[in-house]
């Protein structure tokens, strides 16, 4: 036994923090995006977009300096820790990410109620809820829900699918 220690083995004690500026730089990419892509838009759309843009991309940049400030201190670095440990967590957020993805791309076909209603029990699933009832339920309750308040009651200009194609051929309702 020896009771030297290898100083280039020992753990780093700053928290990781560059998981920290994942979503600040999104949303500052989604808000800049919005910004540009509404220049032809009429006022309203464009004034929404600065209110919600400006004030949005201006607190990323504060939670981004003030995570930068803690790292340069001494107190953190731009490690990730866990983030992409094969761990049943980092699974499950994976499989939710690529159900939100095949949602949105599968929108077209689906529509908004049935596809609602499918990555609903798919992603109630993916993270351990197996009660088809609950599964079912909640799905259909939450996708229905949708559809009278922003659909048949706002007319909004979500996609159509089957469902909201069926509903209004049936009942002569609908968006």
């Amino acid at each position: 036994m020896t009771d030297r220690t290898d100083e280039g083995r020992r753990a780093d004690t700053r928290e990781p923090l560059g998981a920290d500026f994942i979503i600040p730089l999104m949303s500052c990419g989604l808000a800049g995006y919005y910004l540009a892509t509404t220049t032809d838009l009429v006022w309203e759309a464009r004034a929404a977009g600065v209110a919600v843009g400006v004030p949005l991309i201006a607190m990323c940049v504060f939670h981004m300096g003030r995570t930068l400030y803690r790292i340069v201190k001494g107190e953190g670095s731009f490690g990730f820790g866990e983030m992409f440990a094969n761990t049943l967590f980092n699974r499950q957020r994976l499989a939710l990410g690529l159900l939100t993805a095949a949602f949105i791309a599968a929108l077209p076909w689906t529509g908004t109620t049935l596809g609602l209603f499918l990555v609903l029990i798919a992603g109630m699933w993916t993270l351990g809820v197996t009660s088809i009832r609950q599964l079912v339920t909640i799905a259909a309750v939450t996708a229905a829900t949708v559809y009278v308040l922003l659909i048949y009651l706002v007319n909004s200009r979500l996609p159509q699918g089957p469902v909201e194609w069926l509903i209004n051929r049936t009942f002569g309702i609908g968006g």
